[in-house]
């Protein structure tokens, strides 16, 4: 022990001993401030202040032995090894936050003597890690005795420090403080009188080290946290201390206060709005308002205290005009219905008349007492009333909505499976309702729709139910047993359907279309059936002089079939299940590549590989050839952009595409997007898409050839003017439609068109890429009347690029 007193005052410079020992006061201060207020918290504040804390006692164990470091003198500078200085920090943080931890967790004295001794084991290995932390030549010696000894003075000191700490009362605090002051100071200078460092030099060029200087800083930097933390707790302590003064004075005006309610409650209870009665544990009324009286129909200022809960349930059965005997019976199951619910609470709704609503509620308060509340609740009935009607009601026509027809209609379909009787389906659509809200305007639309339904409502006989479902769709059904019934009700919807509605100063004319399903013949489900009945009224839309079209498997199932392929095209177009193959063309003459024809290809999920002469026709009548178009038209780009040699792509553009200006904007964005060259775009018309309205379409390809993209006119020869076609527009290529090819070899009539068109062409000068080519033949009769390019089976099949396509060079095949 001398020697560790010698050591202590010759080996140090004791001012920086003593600023160490403030800097380890003021953190052992602000820990145990901060630990006995994170006991006072719960949940996320209590590991907010415990983490607090941990870092103020952390922080300050390091500082502690960093600026006890600096006021060594072991006679050469020091340096320290970076990673094992910051580790030091880490372990002081880490296990005396552990401790902390443990400690507000506690439940005893020795709980918290524990905790306390976990601080003691991170003072002790933060020290030994920072001593190793030295960058040192030569061998430090130990003492072991007092390295125990210091281990062993920070843990029973830290240990008793936290218990004392969380005592009650600022002395406790105080000295909880000091005696992690003592701790902490005790272990350090213990621990460093165990070091004998006469035998070490300081370590030259040591790769990463913190010399003393730097270390002063950060030493430094770590003070002032701890300064501003050690603030913090006295700030909190002394919040904690105002908190509990106002807690023992709230107590003493709790007295006024409950003598200031209980003059309130009688006010209360006077004009509250539900009736009050406190019944006692053998059920009668020891304490009621006025409004009870009230409701119950008793007059104003009547006694019924002493009263048992069956002479209040008569006098409840007396508002209404019933028999006596049978007045008694209700009474009686009254009050049985009520002495269940009072036991375990709970309560019940009453209506006598149909006309008023008491609700009763019972609040049992444990001692065979309860306290049982009445309202009236009339008018909040007929407000649920009126919102369950709107939640199964259309709001604009009063018709039952979507949810509510399918709740009759699965009734319906019930009893007539019990009774063996049909139902009909009626799908009922208003005729060119678009061109009357265009028209007339959205108000017009409305009206015609209300009087439209209120003719409807005032048609239907006992078994008949119309429902809207949305815009101008309205669907019925019709319960019958001979089919005469259900030609009655169709006639009776329309001569409904076909009339006129005035509105203001417009008088609109009204049709429509019917289409019926009949179960069970059509169907047995609602689904089925509704569907069914959809199909039929598709056909009677299309047909120009029926109104009415009942459902028929073989001419419907086409329909549905067109609308399922729609629905599936969609979601390939969701789920980017389309894909693009490549078909060469090449120069006739020389058999180079000129280009590629992108295909689309679909596999159909459980139909396999369908035609594009197939999809696309039902894309465009869905609508989505668009977006199908958009995405070949930027997937070819992209791919095209990838490839290593720069040949030319040509994409289809369908006559929808073609009517819409948006297409010259996509094809900008595509070309930009994609980085391909405007020159390797090539977009393949019909004489189909650009007579449909032929201004328009010359005007945007004109645009879409102003950004270098050629253009070629497809299936030449089959459209309705080509020749006037070709005048009219500066197409860069015609392809000649692969019909012509087919009898080439062996009709003189075909050749003689297809020489025809490719002079035609040389006139023009536009090249002539001829279509379809399957034979050797074929290709013989082009080359020798001079066709610029071919494309066919015989060249190459369609195929996805990189996989290889099944080219034949045209000088082997010469």
């Amino acid at each position: 022990m001398f020697a560790v007193l010698d050591f202590f005052f010759r080996g140090h410079d004791l001012g920086f001993v003593a600023l160490a020992a403030l800097v380890c006061l003021l953190s052992a201060y602000a820990c145990v401030s901060l630990l006995r207020h994170a006991m006072r918290m719960q949940g996320r504040a209590r590991r907010i202040w415990t983490t607090v804390s941990a870092l103020s006692v952390g922080l300050g164990i390091w500082s502690t032995h960093f600026v006890a470091m600096l006021a060594f003198r072991p006679g050469f500078a020091l340096q320290y090894d970076i990673l094992l200085t910051g580790l030091s920090l880490l372990i002081a943080i880490g296990i005396c936050g552990a401790g902390l931890a443990m400690a507000i967790r506690s439940t005893g004295t020795a709980d918290r003597f524990l905790g306390g001794a976990v601080i003691g084991v991170g003072i002790s290995s933060m020290h030994y890690v920072g001593i190793a932390a030295l960058l040192l030549d030569g061998q430090l010696l130990w003492h072991n005795g007092l390295i125990g000894l210091s281990i062993l003075a920070g843990i029973v000191i830290s240990g008793l420090a936290v218990v004392t700490a969380m005592g009650v009362g600022r002395a406790r605090l105080f000295g909880g403080a000091g005696l992690l002051t003592l701790a902490i100071c005790a272990m350090h200078f213990t621990a460093m009188g165990a070091a004998d460092f006469s035998n070490c030099l300081p370590m030259v060029n040591a790769g990463a080290e913190i010399d003393g200087a730097v270390m002063s800083i950060i030493v430094a930097l770590i003070t002032l946290f701890i300064l501003s933390a050690a603030l913090g707790s006295v700030v909190l302590d002394e919040a904690d201390r105002r908190r509990t003064e106002r807690e023992d004075l709230r107590q003493k005006v709790d007295a006024d206060r409950i003598a200031a309610v209980s003059q309130k409650l009688e006010l209360a209870l006077t004009h509250m709005g539900q009736g009050l009665a406190l019944f006692s544990a053998d059920g009668r009324v020891m304490l009621h308002n006025e409004r009870l009286i009230e409701l119950l129909g008793l007059p104003k200022g009547a006694a019924i205290e002493g009263r048992t809960l069956e002479d209040m349930c008569v006098v409840a059965t007396n508002q209404v005009s019933i028999d006596l005997a049978k007045r008694d019976e209700i009474a009686r199951g009254l009050a049985e219905q009520h002495r269940l619910l009072a036991a375990q609470g709970g309560q019940a709704v009453h209506s006598f008349d149909g006309e008023r609503f008491l609700r009763v509620q019972h609040n049992p308060i444990g001692d065979g007492r309860w306290v049982t509340l009445m309202e009236d609740i009339s008018d909040s009935k007929r407000s649920e009333a009126a919102i369950a009607h709107l939640a199964k009601h259309d709001t604009l026509t009063g018709l039952p909505n979507r949810a509510r027809f399918d709740e009759v209609f699965a009734g319906a379909l019930a009893d007539a499976e019990a009774k063996g009787t049909q139902i009909g389906v009626v799908a009922i659509d208003l005729d060119n309702f678009k061109d009357i809200n265009d028209s007339y305007g959205h108000a017009t639309g409305d009206q015609v729709l209300r009087v439209l339904s209120e003719r409807l409502s005032g048609l239907l006989k006992p078994g008949e139910v119309i429902a809207r479902l949305g815009g101008d769709e309205f669907v019925a059904i019709k319960q019958f047993s001979v089919i005469e019934s259900l030609r009655d009700f169709l006639d009776r919807i329309e001569g409904v359907l076909f009339g006129s509605v005035q509105y203001q100063d417009v008088i609109v004319a009204t049709s429509g279309s019917i289409g019926v399903a009949i179960y069970p013949q059509d169907g047995r489900e609602h689904s089925k059936l509704l569907s069914n009945a959809d199909l039929a009224l598709y056909r009677a839309k299309a047909e120009f002089d029926t109104r009415i079209c009942y459902y028929e498997s073989e001419m419907d199932e086409h329909a549905r079939q067109r609308r399922a392929m729609s629905v599936d095209l969609w979601h390939a177009l969701e789920t980017n299940a389309f894909n693009l193959v490549y078909q060469v063309q090449k120069s006739v003459s020389s058999g180079e590549i000129t280009g590629y024809e992108v295909l689309l290809r679909w596999d159909r999920p459980g139909y396999g590989s369908v035609p594009p002469a197939e999809f696309i026709p039902v894309a465009e009548e869905c609508g989505a050839i668009g977006a199908i178009g958009a995405w070949v038209l930027t997937t070819a780009c992209i791919e095209a952009a990838a490839w290593p040699e720069p040949h030319k792509i040509a994409v289809n553009v369908s006559g929808l595409q073609l009517s819409q200006v948006e297409l010259v904007d996509l094809v900008k964005m595509v070309l930009f997007q994609s980085g391909l060259a405007p020159e390797r775009l090539e977009l393949e018309v019909t004489e189909t898409a650009i007579i449909t309205d032929k201004k328009r379409a010359l005007s945007i390809l004109r645009q879409i050839r102003e950004l270098g993209v050629s253009i070629a006119i497809d299936d030449f020869g089959t459209g309705y003017s080509s020749l006037a076609t070709l005048r009219s527009f500066p197409f860069d290529k015609i392809k000649l439609d692969r019909s012509f090819m087919n009898e080439v070899e062996h009709s003189e009539e075909s050749k003689a068109i297809v020489r025809a068109i490719l002079a035609l062409g040389r006139s023009l000068s536009v090249p002539v890429l001829a279509e379809g080519v399957e034979t050797l033949e074929q290709l013989n009769v082009l080359r020798m009347e001079g066709c610029n390019e071919a494309q066919g089976y015989l060249l190459g099949r369609p195929a996805a690029m990189g996989w290889g396509e099944e080219e034949v060079e045209l000088a082997a095949i010469a």
